[in-house]
Parts: structure tokens; C-alpha cells; sequence
């Protein structure tokens, strides 16, 4: 268990002394020392959180939970609307999770992974197997013979009647009747997914439940926690594996979801973290394309990806020769009728008056790159007396809007609208 530093995202959080290695340098794990930037605050080493949220282990002693300043009612619905994130994993360092009510499709995705990966190595190792007594009754005994039984058929009969049993290893028992039965509920919540990001998953699926064919369905007696939790404590050694296995099959079972905030639940997984950032680029994009889906002129683009799934673009158009022609990736890019009327670019920052320089600069390019002249900067809060869209002034052309949306808001559904009906009014005008 390591020693928690509480902080909020984009909070700078002083260190503890003792992480201070005598060479002067932070003790941390180098790949998690990249997600942050250290610093020096007020002469004290500290570490800014940055956007990334979630329960981030430092070293052996410390780990940086850092909170989202989203409720986390609306932050699993961020999650839930932003199609096609993936969290990330820190596969070296393992938690444990609370318990949640909620399992987004993002973090479905990763226990489903992590259930794979422990069946793997269960499958490695061998199936447990378990003694089974078999009874035969006829004239070819096999095992030890009852001699009672086996006196009593043979005068009910009038022939000789050998009544005889015997053990036999198999697999058909509570532990492998549990994983799966784990993995048929996994296949039942990926039915009907058609993407092609999940061919993969689904297909590993269809392999272990192949694995673990002419099994009986587990009891209600086997299926309960306690009785779980009694098959895990006594494991033979050599089979520990299970243990991840079946703790994991049971959240699936039980249509469970995990925090990735709390460490005081039964769960061991990775430890999870989330780009906010990311997630509110992905989150926006989805509520306006969810908002627009019934109005055949308009689509929505992603311009993080190239045509024909998304606007990607090269800077130059033409270019001289022995130039290097970057990307320019808007966050979204909104189409009316074949032509682009609007490009976006999130930023997962509370909506300033003034916007900074450099942000402006930005989206006036993507206008210039994209022949576009309404721009928009999209900003993640919004006072309750400030409008969703208002118009920040023109730079040449360009007509520079300030969007705005409140993660806080009580009702997150009706903010969403908002924002959507007024980007609606604005392409219509």
C-alpha cells in the first residue's frame, strides 16, 4: 500500500522530503516522472498534476491521486460520450479499485482486457481440475465394488448386477464454471458491436469460452462472494492465478464498475489514469454529433483524423519543395451542406474573457487552412450568466467565438443542448 498525495488536476502539490534522492533527484518511476512536470514551488520541490486524473503511483512508497473538478456523476458521463477513448493503463503497478455503480464502455474495455490476460495465464499454467465420483451399475464394474448395492440389484434382477464407483479429474467445476460464465456475460454486453476496434476483444472472447466448452452453468451457491472468496483462499499455489481471474469474473458477473478514485475496494487491477483533456475533446465532439444527427446537412468531422474518417489537413497547400508539411488537427470541424462553416478547438480550461494569445492564433489558422470564417475556442466552464456562444471580435475575416460548457452544471443533458442549439443557430445564420 502506498501513501496517497491527495491533489486536484492542474493543483501543484509539494513532495514529500524523503522522495528526494541525495543526488538531488525525485525518486519516481521513470515512466510515470514523464506524465508530469516537477517543480520548484515557493523553494519547495513539488509536482503539478497536470490533466491527467486518477490514481498515479510514483514509487514504492507514494502514489498522486488526483480528482477531477468534474462531480463524478457528470465525469462518467464525460466518459461514457467520449466513443473511442482508451484510458491509460499502467500495466507495471497494480491497485486496488472501489466499488462503482457506473461501467462506462471505456472502462468495460479495460477489465474485459484484464480478464483476458489473467485467463491467459490460467490457461498456461492448466485448468484446475477436481475429483468427481462416477457410479456404474451393470455387469462391467470398474473402481471399488459396493457389495450391498451390488447384492440387492442382483436379486431385485435375478442376474449378477455389480454396482461399483470410482473418482475422476475434471474441469467441470465452480471455479471454471465461474470464469466462463464470466465471459458469456461479456460477449452478451459486446453483442451487436460492429467496430472494428473490438473485432480483436470479441474474438479473444469466443476463444476462452471455447476453452472452456461442455461446463456446466455455475450454481447460485457458486456465484455468491463469499463462496468465491472461500475458492480463492484456498487455491493450490501453483494455480494462484485464478485469484485475478475469478475476483475479475465476479465484477463482470455482477454487472459491477470500479472507481478510478478510492483505493479501498476488493478489485486488483492496473492502475487507470484519464486525459481530461482528451476525454473532453472526444466527449464535446460526440454531444454535437448526437445533437446533429437528425439534420442531413450538417456533419460533424474530427480533424485529428484523416480523410476519409475525419478533416486531417497538411499546412501547405501547394508547398516548395524540401519543406516539411505538418498537420494541422483542428478538434472538430463542422460542415453545412458540403461547405465548412465552423472549426472548434477544445480546450479543457474555464472560459477566460480574454483567451490567450497563442489559442487565438491558433484556431485563426485553422479558419485560414480550412476557408472557414467562424472560429470558435471551446471552453470547459461557463457562469450562470454567460451565454454558451458569444462572439470575442474578427481578425481580418475570421469571427472568433468564445464557446463555453459547464461540467458542474446540476443537469449536464440540458447544458449539452444548450450548447448544441446555440452552434446550431450560429451555422444557421
Amino acid at each position: 500500500m502506498r501513501t496517497p498525495i491527495y491533489g486536484e488536476e492542474h493543483e501543484t502539490k509539494p513532495l514529500p522530503a524523503d522522495i528526494i534522492r541525495g543526488d538531488g533527484t525525485l525518486d519516481l518511476y521513470a515512466d510515470v516522472g514523464k506524465l508530469f512536470r516537477p517543480v520548484f514551488d515557493g523553494g519547495v520541490p513539488s509536482i503539478q498534476c497536470g490533466g491527467w486524473v486518477g490514481y498515479i503511483p510514483l514509487n514504492d512508497r507514494y502514489a498522486l491521486e488526483v480528482s477531477p473538478r468534474v462531480p463524478i456523476g457528470n465525469l462518467e458521463r464525460l466518459i461514457g460520450m467520449a466513443a473511442g477513448y482508451s484510458p491509460r493503463i499502467l500495466e507495471n503497478y497494480t491497485r486496488h479499485f472501489s466499488h462503482s455503480d457506473e461501467l462506462p464502455d471505456s472502462l468495460l474495455d479495460v477489465l474485459a482486457d484484464q480478464l483476458l490476460s489473467a485467463f491467459d495465464r490460467v490457461w498456461e499454467n492448466g485448468l484446475l481440475k477436481s475429483y468427481e465420483r462416477k457410479q456404474r451399475i451393470g455387469s462391467s464394474p470398474f473402481g471399488r465394488i459396493d457389495p450391498f448395492q451390488a447384492a440387492w440389484r442382483s436379486a431385485k434382477a435375478g442376474f449378477p448386477t455389480a454396482v461399483s464407483s470410482a473418482f475422476h479429474r475434471t474441469t467441470d467445476f465452480a471455479p471454471n464454471r465461474i470464469l466462463r460464465f464470466g465471459f458469456e456475460k461479456l460477449l452478451a454486453r459486446y453483442h451487436g458491436n460492429k467496430s472494428q476496434s473490438q473485432r480483436r476483444r470479441i474474438l479473444r472472447i469466443r476463444q476462452a469460452v471455447g476453452r472452456l466448452e461442455d461446463l456446466d452453468k455455475p450454481s447460485r451457491f457458486d456465484l455468491a462472494p463469499e463462496a468465491i472468496a472461500q475458492t480463492i483462499r484456498h487455491l493450490p499455489i501453483q494455480h494462484e492465478g485464478y485469484a485475478d481471474a475469478l475476483m475479475l469474473a465476479q465484477l463482470v458477473i455482477s454487472d459491477s464498475g470500479f472507481s478510478i478514485r478510492g483505493n479501498d475496494g476488493m478489485a486488483i487491477l492496473p492502475s487507470i489514469i484519464i486525459d481530461m483533456a482528451k476525454v473532453f475533446e472526444t466527449y464535446v465532439r460526440r454531444v454535437l454529433a448526437e445533437h446533429f444527427k437528425g439534420d442531413n446537412d450538417i456533419t460533424v468531422w474530427d480533424g485529428n483524423n484523416a480523410a476519409p474518417a475525419g478533416a486531417k489537413k497538411k499546412l501547405f497547400d501547394p508547398i516548395e519543395a524540401g519543406v516539411k508539411n505538418v498537420p494541422v488537427t483542428p478538434d472538430i470541424v463542422i460542415e453545412v451542406n458540403g461547405a465548412i462553416r465552423l472549426v472548434i478547438d477544445a480546450k479543457y480550461k474555464p472560459a477566460p474573457n480574454q483567451p490567450e494569445r497563442d489559442n487565438v492564433n491558433q484556431v485563426v489558422l485553422y479558419g485560414a487552412r480550412y476557408g472557414a470564417e467562424r472560429v470558435m475556442l471551446l471552453h470547459a466552464g461557463r457562469a450562470e450568466n454567460e451565454a454558451s456562444v458569444a462572439l470575442l471580435g474578427k481578425v481580418g475575416p475570421y469571427q472568433v467565438y468564445n464557446g463555453r460548457i459547464s461540467l458542474n452544471a446540476a443537469n449536464i443533458e440540458d447544458e449539452e443542448r444548450q450548447l448544441a442549439e446555440a452552434i446550431q443557430t450560429l451555422l444557421r445564420a
